[in-house]
C-alpha cells in the first residue's frame, strides 16, 4: 500500500498497523511445489529459509531488512503481528482497535521488504513479512487466537484525515479465513483511495495474510499500487505466492 509501501519503499523502499498479497509471481514460482526446507518444530531460521525470496517475485525484486517498518508514516514495532493497517492513524475509528499485537514469550526472525527498487503501478508488488517462533504450540495458538480477535475489531471502513499525503484517504477492509498446507488463519484485504487533489489516478491495494502452524506465526503484507480502473487482483496473487511459501515451511 502506499503508506506503507510507498513510505518504507522510497527506500529504503511500508506494508500497515500490517497485506497478500502474479505477474512477478507468476513469473517467479516454477511448475512443481518446492521441497520443505522446514518442518515443526520451527526455528526462527527455519522459518526465514522459507518465507518470501527475491526470485518469488520475479526479475528486479531485491530484499532488505526493515528494523523500524515505516516509522515515519505509520509504526509498528518489528517484533509485532499486524491487525489492523493504518488504523492509529484514523480520526473516525468508533471502537478501540490495535494496528498490531506484540506477542509475549515469542522470538521475531526481524521484518524483511522484498519488492522493486522504485515502486509504481506498473512495478512489482512490495511485499512485508516477518514471523515470530515460540517455545511451546499452546503459546503460539493462545497468541494467535489474541491476533485474530484484534483483527476482528478492525473497521470496514475508515479515513485518515491528516499525517503524511502518502496515507490521507479513505480504506475499506475485508476479511476471510485463509488455509493452506496446514497453515490457518486470516487474509485481510484493504483498498485505499486518496482525496481527489492527492494521486486521483491510482489506489493502494493490500491484502496482508497472517496464519500459523505448530509453534510459529508468519505474517505477508503483498501490496500493489493500481491505476484507477484496474481490478483489485492481490487477494488472488497472495494466494499463488503463499502457496510457494507455505510449501517450503512444510
Amino acid at each position: 500500500m502506499r503508506a506503507a509501501d510507498r513510505g518504507a519503499s522510497r527506500w529504503r523502499v511500508t506494508m500497515a498497523a500490517g497485506a497478500a498479497l502474479v505477474v512477478g509471481v507468476a513469473a517467479g514460482c516454477s511448475g512443481a511445489a518446492p521441497q520443505p526446507l522446514a518442518k515443526p518444530p520451527y526455528t526462527v531460521s527455519s522459518v526465514r529459509s522459507g518465507l518470501v525470496k527475491p526470485a518469488d517475485l520475479g526479475k528486479g525484486a531485491v530484499e532488505v531488512e526493515d528494523g523500524d517498518h515505516g516509522s515515519h508514516v505509520v509504526y509498528t514495532p518489528p517484533n509485532s503481528i499486524p491487525t489492523c493497517p493504518y488504523v492509529q492513524r484514523s480520526e473516525d475509528v468508533q471502537v478501540a482497535v490495535q494496528p498490531a499485537v506484540e506477542p509475549v514469550g515469542g522470538n521475531p526472525t526481524g521484518r524483511f521488504i522484498v519488492g522493486p527498487q522504485r515502486v509504481g503501478p506498473t512495478s512489482l508488488p512490495v511485499v512485508t513479512q516477518g514471523a515470530v517462533v515460540f517455545e511451546s504450540d499452546a503459546l503460539a495458538g493462545n497468541t494467535m487466537s489474541t491476533v485474530t480477535a484484534e483483527s476482528a475489531k478492525c473497521p470496514e471502513a475508515f479515513s485518515v484525515l491528516g499525517g503524511p499525503p502518502s496515507v490521507v484517504g479513505d480504506y475499506k477492509v475485508g476479511s476471510r479465513p485463509f488455509e493452506l498446507n496446514g497453515w490457518k488463519g486470516f487474509a485481510q484485504h484493504l483498498v485505499h483511495t486518496s482525496p481527489p487533489t492527492m494521486n486521483p489516478d491510482t489506489y493502494d491495494d493490500l491484502v496482508t495474510v497472517v496464519v500459523h502452524k505448530a509453534n510459529a506465526i508468519i505474517y505477508v503484507g503483498y501490496a500493489q499500487i493500481k491505476k484507477v480502473g484496474q481490478r483489485a487482483d492481490t487477494d488472488q496473487k497472495i494466494e499463488t505466492l503463499m502457496s510457494t511459501t507455505l510449501a517450503r515451511l512444510g
